[in-house]
Parts: structure tokens; C-alpha cells; sequence
């Protein structure tokens, strides 16, 4: 058990990349800070060299819980793909399903945090291969990883029947002196080599090495504190070891995932906002966006393929639309070679897992749109059901069959069935804007309502564009952490 402090410069709920993120930042400028942190720590392989390298999600997570019950949240699990949004996704865009909202700021206003944290995560790629890329101040911290030898060969065919492919930017240990052995066992793996750059490894334990970050595991955090106005956050109720602490501080950063945060701020009701924190123009839990997701199967061979390492490529031209499409198609991404037949069905799982062994795992991508009725209903009674954002039914199979037709078009059969689309990377519920009335929090994260409350996980973020969200989380928190420090 540790010692706590009794206040502190910042309470952050929450280690995945939003709260890891402003913990280092706080700590780098000699603030010190309480993480709270309610699940347990991944402990890497004791003999260093493990096999297989990684630990698979459904073999490490109980059943029923979350894969963010771990120091570093579910960056544990991820694909380590880290992308910055494109300038057009911080503006209004029309979709199929209606319009996505422009950001408080600018790309330009966020520029600069993209660049530290693709430095924190060491992440690597080239920019240069990618027609949507972004500006940028800087060049990326490392080049783009080599694809393995059945990948190089898709990708060859690929460019031969004319399409663009790009390398994924990817924060990874990997490279002289690096961990990362560009093992099959990434995507959806828990690294028992501790070579993947997840919120833990890339700004928890900088933070930590300060001296100045206290870490609480098993850490429930119970209620934000405000003062006798209400309009002020001084501290938390926290349950630690079955005993319950009061705990101040100056700043309280809630960095929970989109269902803790929204938990929290609602059992944190007062007579002040008694429909919950943040809540008092009823934004709280509304707006959810993310993006909606598909797969399709190139397959590369009748016989088994050897396991290799696959994510290193996407497809991103079609990202704002085509030529004979106006609305934005997203990308089409190749995915970590992961048994996703255990998650089949029995009647299907044999076929699956014969279809996985010869084959790429290729999802399209497109935004989820948000809006007034997506999300959740938050009332002083409790908070109502799950309402996903629309589907953009015509789009979404309009980028199945030009997922389809680009892997057809290199000389591959492809299975690429019309199934339900998931929704992955989910935003919003307590997301950023200039207006009150229609948001939750202004542009530095912080509740419009009440200071020195800031909410610095997904749930900020207005829109979610079409990449992988994590180094956009990791941005905005620098650039939050940045107006705690001016405050003071």
C-alpha cells in the first residue's frame, strides 16, 4: 500500500494515455501528482524472452470485464497505431449521416503536442508514403517498420494494380537496442517483452522516475469533490484497501474511459448539479461518436501462412471521399494476425479459423458521426441506455466493395461478406467546445462550470475523424496538462 500524500498538485483517475499523459507533463514541471488507478499491474515474462511473446486479451481478462482494468488502460491490448487527425477533422464535414463538428481549435493548435507524443511513443513510419498526412513541425522519431516477406508481397501487388499504400505509423520499441521483435503476437496482445509503447511504458514510468507521482492500484475512486458553491473541484473520495480516504488537491483530472467518466461524474452529484458533474445544459453522455468498422479477408494462400507480423500498412486515399463518392470513406487498415475465430460461433468457428490461417485481416473504417440522440440520457435518476451513432449504411458498403475491389484488382480472391458494422474508438459523452450550452467542457478540457476539472480521456474529444484515436488522447492531454500549469 502507498503512503498518500495529504494534497497533492493534481489527482488523475485513470492510466491510460489521457491520464498518463498529464501526469508526465505535471511531473516534468515538478508538480506532484496522485494517479488512481482502479485495476492491477501487467507483470512482463520474468525470464525476458517468452513464447509466444504476446498474451492474448481473452487470455488475460477475466470474463465480463474490461480490458482497462490495468495500469496503462487498454493501450495494454492495442495496436500501437498512432495517427494524428487530418487538418479537415478538426473542421465541419459533411457525412452521409449528418454533419461532424468542428473542434474548439484548430489542427494548427494541437501540432505541436502530436509532435512530443509521437517523440514520448517513439513512433514509427513515414509520413511522406501517405497522400492525407497532415503538416507537420518535425519529422517522425524513427522510419517505418519493414513489412515481412508474405505482407511485402500484397503490398507489391497492391501498388502494381495502382493503389497507394502507406505505412502505419506505429510506437514500438523496435530498432537498435529495442525490445520489440516484430513478433505475430501484437494486435490485441498484452507484450510480455514490455516492447510496446502503451501509456505505462511511454509516459507513466517517465512520471514516475521523478519522484514526484504517487500510483494507487486497486484505487475506487468514489466521488469528486467540490467545494460549498460547487464550482470548484478540490478533491476525491477514494476506497483503497476496503478503507475510504478524502484526498485534495488543486486540479482533478478524470481520465476513466468513456463509461468511468461518465460514471463518476454522475454518482459526483450535488445539490449544485444534480443531474452530475458538467451536466447542468444536459450534454453530459450525449454526442458519441467513434467509428464504424468492417473486415474483409484477402487470401494470400491455399496453404497455411507462417505466423508473421502483418500491421504495417494501410490504404488511406479515400480517406475525404472519391471521385465517384462525396462522402469521406475512411481507410482500410490491415490488422495483427489475432484468433478471432474464438469468437465465433461453433458452427462457424472451424471455417473462421481456416479463412485466418490463409489469409490478411484487412477492416475499413469510417467515422461514426456524432449527434443529439447518440450516447446516453443522464438525469438525476441514473444514466439511461446505450444509443449508438447512425450507421452510414450506403458508405459504409461503398467502403466494404473498394476494400474489395483493391485487393481483387491484385490478383486476390477476397471474402468480404455485408455484416453488421462495429463501433470501435468510441468519443465523446463529455466532449470539448466553445459553447456551454452545447458541450461539456471548454477548449483546455476543462468543465465549463466547475474549475479546475478536467476531463482528459476519449470523452473530450468531439469527433473521432476515421485513424486510431490514441495519439490524439495523448495530445490533447499535453495541451490540457499545459493550461493546468499556466493556471498556477
Amino acid at each position: 500500500m502507498i503512503t498518500i500524500a495529504r494534497a497533492y498538485d493534481a489527482i488523475v483517475i485513470g492510466s491510460g494515455p489521457g491520464g498518463s499523459a498529464v501526469a508526465y507533463r505535471l511531473a516534468q514541471a515538478g508538480r506532484k501528482v496522485l494517479v488512481l488507478e482502479r485495476g492491477s499491474r501487467l507483470e512482463p515474462a520474468a525470464d525476458g524472452h517468452p513464447d509466444p511473446v504476446g498474451q492474448y486479451l481473452y487470455d488475460t481478462i477475466p470474463a465480463g470485464e474490461s480490458a482497462s482494468r490495468y495500469l496503462g488502460g487498454e493501450t495494454k491490448f492495442y495496436g500501437a497505431a498512432l495517427y494524428r487527425m487530418r487538418v479537415r477533422d478538426f473542421e465541419a464535414v459533411q457525412h452521409e449521416t449528418g454533419v461532424s463538428p468542428a473542434w474548439p481549435f484548430a489542427y494548427e493548435a494541437l501540432e505541436p503536442y502530436y509532435t512530443e507524443a509521437e517523440r514520448l511513443y517513439r513512433v514509427h513510419g513515414n509520413p511522406a508514403s501517405d497522400p492525407t498526412e497532415p503538416p507537420r513541425s518535425a519529422p517522425l522519431p524513427h522510419g517505418p517498420l519493414p513489412h515481412s516477406a508474405v505482407v511485402s508481397s500484397f503490398v507489391s501487388r497492391l501498388e502494381a494494380a495502382g493503389t497507394i499504400v502507406s505505412s502505419i505509423p506505429r510506437g514500438l520499441d523496435y530498432g537498435d537496442g529495442g525490445r520489440c521483435v516484430l513478433c505475430p503476437t501484437c494486435d490485441a496482445y498484452y507484450c510480455r517483452l514490455d516492447a510496446k509503447m502503451d501509456a505505462e511504458t511511454a509516459t507513466l514510468r517517465p512520471a514516475l522516475r521523478t519522484g514526484l507521482v504517487d500510483v494507487a492500484l486497486g484505487a475506487d475512486c468514489r466521488q469528486i469533490l467540490t467545494d460549498e458553491s460547487g464550482t470548484r473541484a478540490i478533491g476525491v473520495r477514494v476506497l483503497i484497501d476496503g478503507s475510504e480516504r478524502r484526498v485534495e488537491a488543486e486540479h482533478v483530472v478524470v481520465a476513466a474511459g468513456l463509461s468511468g467518466t461518465l460514471s463518476l461524474m454522475w454518482r459526483s452529484r450535488t445539490s449544485s448539479h444534480p443531474n452530475g458533474l458538467g451536466n447542468n445544459t444536459g450534454n453530459l453522455g450525449r454526442h458519441l461518436g467513434g467509428h464504424s468498422t468492417g473486415i474483409v479477408f484477402p487470401v494470400l494462400s491455399w496453404r497455411a501462412l507462417a505466423p508473421n507480423h502483418t500491421k504495417t500498412f494501410s490504404i488511406n486515399t479515400n480517406y475525404h471521399g472519391a471521385a465517384d463518392w462525396k462522402f469521406p470513406l475512411g481507410v482500410i487498415q490491415v490488422a495483427g494476425q489475432q484468433p478471432y475465430w474464438r469468437l465465433a460461433s461453433r458452427l462457424t468457428r472451424i471455417p473462421a479459423r481456416l479463412l485466418a490461417a490463409r489469409s490478411l485481416m484487412l477492416f475499413y473504417m469510417i467515422e461514426a458521426v456524432p449527434d443529439e440522440r447518440s450516447g446516453f440520457a443522464v438525469t438525476a435518476d441514473g444514466i439511461g441506455p446505450r444509443v449508438e451513432p447512425r450507421l452510414a449504411v450506403e458508405t459504409f458498403d461503398k467502403a466494404r466493395r473498394t476494400a474489395a475491389q483493391m485487393v481483387r484488382a491484385a490478383g486476390y480472391p477476397v471474402v468480404a461478406r455485408r455484416n453488421p458494422a462495429s463501433t470501435w474508438h468510441q468519443t465523446g459523452t463529455a466532449r470539448m467546445g466553445n459553447d456551454p450550452a452545447a458541450s461539456v467542457c471548454n477548449a483546455d478540457c476543462e468543465v465549463h462550470d466547475i474549475r479546475n476539472l478536467y476531463v482528459v480521456d476519449a470523452s473530450a474529444l468531439p469527433t473521432a475523424g476515421a485513424v486510431n484515436t490514441c495519439l490524439t488522447i495523448v495530445a490533447v492531454a499535453l495541451k490540457a496538462a499545459d493550461a493546468m500549469l499556466a493556471k498556477r
